[in-house]
């Protein structure tokens, strides 16, 4: 069965043409939840579970505000309040208002496993759930909890919860596309040597078996190098991947982490191409002694599209925010308008069901064959449980005189290898 399900939004400016979360919705089997999910029926006959009342819905946030992907937690928010103001103003979802319980872990697991605690009983689902240690941490009690959490991570190990909703193309599919484009671009050849500098955790390990996988495919000598979140100064690692002849350095890293490497390159006279996983690059780098270095030398791969984007959504998207935002935007809010979309959709497709319960969420989302959110981020299919929902990338490349500081290099594309690889399992 098709289903077009339409955003009930009146939006101003150039919103307004492309606000229509496109998916096909097929018809399948649920479980029911086991536990305090059954449900209580309210008005309109919809059955209704933690955090419904017959005028609101509650989400939670699990978010990072003062750690070391701030900036990151930051805009998302920004994105996600764009969307739902405007969605609230029009009626909401299900005749209900959308609210947010939101909490700051700070990027520390604890923190995150104490907020979890505290906000799980009073919500329907995590509408943000940043860091891909604290998401690791929350695994058990998400999957326990039935408690759908739309994910501000790209891990492919996430998939085999069924409640993790991964919003774009993983680590691992990103480094394979980046390679290939460097390949492709002639800035790589077979029998070349690289290396990967990336974080301890799943978020590294995730992007490190990406690099693998395309090294062995592209005849690539792979050198890796792990470092940890507090680790603040690459020329270490810098120095190591000259020494070994690499052409191109590979990093999945947090922001700071980035700017120490390319500007210790550009100190030593290394002249190396550096790749970028999505996480490890934000605007204010380009406002420090690092700009000209990754202006020169560095590319990002990922499948949410620039702040500058000429499209007709992320444009949209970026007058939104301009009218209502003073601040250096970031590529970070186009995802979390994104994600609050595909939220409002799930919810949307649950509420022709009349079933507002964590298990309907899981069911509802589920039927999410084609999601289009317009250009925001890569087309997306939710309707298999374990499988990576995209596998195209954006090529991007910082540029200060830009909007959110990238711009395109190569438009969504996804090789081949992209195409067949499979995580192991």
């Amino acid at each position: 069965m098709t289903t077009s399900v339409p955003s009930r939004r009146r939006v101003p400016h150039a919103l307004a043409a492309g606000l229509v979360l496109g998916m096909i919705v097929t018809a399948g089997c649920s479980t029911k939840a086991t536990g305090d999910d059954a449900g209580s029926t309210q008005a309109g006959g919809v059955a209704a579970g933690p955090g419904v009342t017959d005028t609101t819905i509650k989400l939670g946030v699990l978010t990072d505000q003062t750690g070391a992907f701030a900036g990151l937690g930051k805009s998302v928010g920004q994105g996600r309040d764009l969307f739902w103001s405007e969605k609230n103003s029009q009626g909401g979802v299900c005749g209900r208002k959308v609210e947010f319980v939101v909490k700051n872990h700070g990027y520390n697991t604890q923190q995150a496993v104490s907020a979890y605690s505290q906000i799980k009983d009073e919500v329907l689902g995590v509408q943000e759930l940043l860091g891909s240690p604290m998401i690791a941490a929350l695994l058990p009690s998400i999957e326990s909890d039935e408690m759908l959490s739309l994910v501000v991570s790209w891990s492919s190990t996430l998939l085999k919860n069924p409640n993790v909703v991964v919003p774009g193309s993983t680590y691992d599919v990103e480094m394979i596309n980046g390679l290939q484009y460097l390949v492709d671009s002639g800035k790589l050849q077979r029998g070349d040597t690289i290396s990967h500098i990336y974080l301890e955790g799943d978020y590294g390990q995730n992007a490190l078996a990406g690099s693998r996988a395309a090294a062995e495919k592209l005849g690539l000598t792979l050198k890796e190098h792990s470092i940890k979140p507090t680790d603040s100064d690459l020329t270490a690692q810098v120095t190591a991947s000259r020494n070994s002849s690499a052409k191109a350095v590979l990093l999945s890293t947090a922001p700071a982490q980035t700017a120490s490497a390319v500007s210790v390159a550009e100190a030593s006279g290394y002249d190396a191409t550096f790749l970028g996983s999505n996480p490890t690059f934000t605007p204010t780098l380009l406002s420090g002694s690092a700009k000209t270095a990754l202006q020169e030398n560095f590319l990002l791969v990922g499948s949410t599209a620039p702040f500058a984007s000429k499209a007709e959504k992320p444009t949209a998207v970026r007058e939104a925010y301009e009218t209502k935002y003073t601040e250096q935007p970031t590529s970070y809010v186009n995802l979390g308008y994104a994600q609050a979309e595909i939220m409002a959709g799930i919810l949307e497709a649950a509420c022709d069901k009349k079933d507002l319960t964590r298990s309907g969420l899981q069911t509802a989302m589920r039927g999410l064959s084609q999601v289009d959110t317009g250009g925001l981020i890569a087309p997306l299919d939710y309707s298999q449980a374990g499988a990576i929902p995209a596998r195209e990338v954006y090529v991007l490349r910082p540029d200060g005189k830009a909007a959110g500081g990238l711009v395109i290099a190569q438009e969504l594309s996804s090789c081949d290898l992209a195409k067949t690889y499979e995580p192991a399992e």
